[in-house]
């Protein structure tokens, strides 16, 4: 675990699902990302988030912001000592959205 002034002051949308492999970890993502949904204001490595067996597997991660849009992003799990860097200030399908 690595503090980061980035994250600490990072609040993103709340989480609604997150899945490894084929395995749903939510519940252990939210208690990571943390009350203040900003992954309680610090990186993380690939295996102090997914666990010591996360090689070669994927994730994904799916939000809503409070203005009821879908959000999400997915990696692929290729060393486990790599820090997980998700995406801030809006996740990665943010940008495709549209406004009129």
């Amino acid at each position: 675990m690595l503090e980061s002034d980035y994250y600490l002051n990072y609040k993103g949308p709340n989480l609604v699902k997150a899945i490894l492999g084929t395995e749903d970890i939510t519940d252990k993502m939210k208690e990571l990302y943390g009350v203040n949904n900003n992954w309680s204001g610090c990186l993380w490595m690939n295996s102090e988030v997914f666990g010591d067996d996360c090689l070669n597997k994927n994730y994904r991660f799916d939000f809503e912001s409070v203005d009821g849009h879908n959000h999400w992003f997915h990696g692929f799990i290729t060393d486990k000592k790599q820090y997980f860097n998700p995406p801030l200030v809006s996740p990665m399908n943010q940008n495709l959205i549209q406004t009129k």
